[in-house]
């Protein structure tokens, strides 16, 4: 058996390449499907997923390619029976959680809602679904492949090129090329067909090993160039044989491919032509009052031939914070149409500048062509922090298309209602480029907004929340399937770190997936949560109600609590930090005043107060009057008192000490909020302020 691996390397940095690419297209391109099905010769429901696979081929010609990975039990020939298993099958295979056959991958990602064993595998009447939503996904690299043939030493040399259109993501850095060598056309034995079923798309070999050759140092504009060969089998069949090419992010995520004949095969990398392409490096940054804080962007037209590109921006900011838009230097508030040449490159940059309301700026821009309407529009999302103690991480999970961003305004206004003045959110996509730019050095309290959503936690998100927490900050985490995510079988987030995190962090142990049953919360004799009683929860994510019943470990507390008399809730202390672990979203409270509550007590937990008075905790609503107010606000008191009056978007708008009334005559009509500091703790109420 005689096999050989070689393989050169020519990596070149665009506009300046040396040498230039003999195959893969330089424009950009959406995303192949390399759909890998697990499969065996004695399994009678596989033809149907061999049928479902090709109908994905037929129905996109050129955009998806199959592989066929013969293992498992299904796959071990009796006596006379083909044998196509390969050495590579079972480590595959062990990745996918698959839970029966005929199942496949489509590109090795995990589709959260349409997944058959909380792994990347799915059976094959969710195939066609998942490949729907590859093909439209923008490929950052083309994928270019083309071989020669020996017919007398049977050697076949395979060269890749691999062209990048974007950067790698932040945190990523490197690449793997992955070389299949498959056959087709071979006749044999098939459960549920005939013994003399014609197989196809069998995977016989991967030339560069289990996971792939690693290509490292990539930039925009990276060219990759290897040449690998590989001698075939004497029992494989040349004319019946081709190769498979296709770029991994780690051993999971494939982002794109092609497929070549081993006898003088040849692709550009040409999939479905991308109309344009808009993109950054860098999605988030800290901002300082009065300080322009700038994202590059490249905008590339996709096509061959001249068009009109739409640029439109929208944000959600802070009050009076500038923010624009400039393309070539043209500086744009809102919209702008762009002329592009063919295949032209424009320079594009988004500008935030904040004044002094700490916040957080989420801009959007988006690009459409006016001559494609069929294509999507495209967006980039950058995000400003500045000036902000309290941050709300959005989990990077979905469920059922919901994700958790939708429920941050909660969690704003609850902790405005609170008293809290410097809050805003970020994705959790973003949470380890905080770290990067030290984007958390100032902030106290970190509000983990997880919801229903999966996966709950990545491991670079676990290690950033124990560091955080080690350095003495706090951390409220809230989300239905924490737990059940890092602790069952199936599950997204089980790795050692997150068990460890959820144990010693979370502070708690996880007892089961809940049920309709834990629809209702109630709270222990508690220093902070004492005096919640009979909160409904409800279904927020569209038909999946499921809260975790958890317990406590360690000395943790349990404060809350579902009818059942399980925990739904825990707090805890670890070192000077401070720990609150919801096994419910707060977007399933669906009372307002109650949402507001449990926040109200968390915050200022978080900010020093110990509880001693519960009574303190709920709004007053009796010691400030008239209201609505004209002039003066009058206080039931009988000592001076600090106070704080904050605008409806959490602005400070006065501040200062009184023993009986406040001036309010110069603030505009609206609703404000007053919070009172006294020796007993703190008081909020509300006021309408009218001419």
């Amino acid at each position: 058996m005689k096999k050989i691996l070689l393989w050169s390397l020519i990596a070149t940095i665009f506009p300046s390449v040396m040498i230039a690419q003999d195959i893969v297209t330089t424009r950009p391109q959406k995303k192949a499907v390399i759909l890998e099905e697990y499969t065996g010769i004695n399994c009678p429901s596989c033809p149907y997923g061999h049928t479902a696979a090709e109908n994905i081929v037929s129905n996109n010609p050129g955009k998806a390619f199959i592989i066929n990975i013969h293992n498992g039990s299904y796959a071990a020939p009796n006596t006379g029976q083909p044998d196509f298993r390969t050495s590579f099958g079972s480590a595959l295979q062990g990745q996918t959680n698959l839970g029966g056959y005929p199942s496949a991958t489509i590109n090795r990602h995990l589709f959260a809602d349409l997944t058959e064993g909380g792994g990347t595998a799915l059976y094959n009447a969710k195939w066609a679904q998942a490949a729907e939503r590859i093909l439209e996904q923008a490929s950052p690299v083309n994928v270019g492949l083309s071989t020669t043939y020996d017919s007398e030493t049977r050697e076949v040399s395979i060269t890749v090129e691999a062209f990048y259109v974007e950067g790698l993501p932040f945190g990523l850095e490197s690449n793997f090329i992955q070389v299949a060598i498959l056959e087709s056309n071979v006749i044999g034995y098939q459960a549920g067909a005939s013994s003399s079923y014609n197989h196809k798309h069998i995977l016989r070999h991967l030339v560069t090993g289990q996971w792939g050759d690693e290509i490292e140092n990539i930039e925009q504009g990276s060219l990759i160039n290897r040449t690998y060969t590989y001698v075939l089998e004497d029992d494989f069949v040349a004319e019946n044989c081709s190769v498979v090419a296709f770029i991994t992010e780690t051993r999971q995520e494939v982002i794109t491919g092609a497929e070549v004949p081993v006898i003088f095969g040849w692709h550009n990398g040409e999939i479905e032509p991308d109309f344009g392409r808009l993109f950054t490096d860098n999605h988030l940054q800290a901002g300082e009052a009065g300080q322009s804080s700038d994202f590059d962007l490249t905008l590339i037209n996709g096509i061959p031939e001249e068009q009109n590109m739409i640029l439109s921006l929208s944000y959600d900011a802070p009050d009076a914070w500038e923010i624009n838009f400039t393309v070539n230097q043209e500086v744009f508030t809102e919209t702008a149409n762009i002329n592009m040449l063919a295949d032209e490159v424009k320079n594009v940059k988004i500008s935030v500048t904040p004044n002094e309301n700490p916040g957080v700026a989420h801009c959007v821009l988006t690009i459409e062509s006016s001559g494609t309407k069929q294509n999507n529009e495209k967006i980039v999302e950058v995000f400003v922090v500045s000036g902000v103690d309290n941050l709300i991480i959005n989990g990077s999970g979905s469920i059922n298309n919901i994700t958790s961003d939708e429920y941050a305004e909660l969690y704003k206004i609850g902790l405005n209602e609170a008293g809290c003045t410097s809050v805003g959110a970020i994705p959790g996509y973003t949470l380890e480029q905080a770290v990067e730019y030290g984007l958390l050095d100032n902030v106290k309290n970190i509000y983990f907004n997880v919801g229903g959503t999966l996966p709950v936690l990545t491991i670079e998100q676990t290690n950033v929340l124990i560091d955080f927490i080690d350095a003495g900050g706090n951390l409220l985490m809230a989300g239905q399937d924490i737990g059940q995510d890092i602790y069952r079988s199936n599950g997204y987030s089980t790795s050692i770190t997150q068990k460890l995190f959820f144990q010693n962090y979370l502070s708690s142990s996880f007892r089961n997936e809940g049920d309709a049953q834990n629809n209702v919360i109630n709270a222990t004799e508690d220093s902070i949560y004492s005096g919640i009683s009979q909160v409904a929860l409800f279904d927020a994510y569209g038909g999946n109600f499921s809260p975790d019943a958890i317990k406590n470990y360690g000395d943790a507390a349990e404060v809350l609590f579902y009818p059942d008399g399980k925990a739904a809730a825990v707090k805890s202390y670890k070192g000077k930090s401070k720990i609150a672990y919801f096994a419910f979203g707060i977007e399933q409270i669906q009372n307002i005043d109650a949402r507001n509550d449990l926040l109200n007590r968390t915050y200022r937990w978080f900010d020093g107060w110990q509880g001693s008075n519960i009574d303190n905790l709920n709004l007053v609503k009796t010691n400030t009057y008239p209201n609505p107010v004209t002039n003066k606000l009058i206080l039931d008191i009988d000592k001076e008192v600090q106070f704080s009056i904050f605008n409806a978007a959490g602005q400070i708008v006065k501040k200062g000490s009184t023993q009986n009334d406040i001036d309010v005559s110069e603030l505009e009509n609206g609703l404000f909020i007053i919070k009172i500091e006294t020796e007993e703790g703190l008081s909020i109420n509300k006021f309408t302020k009218i001419q």
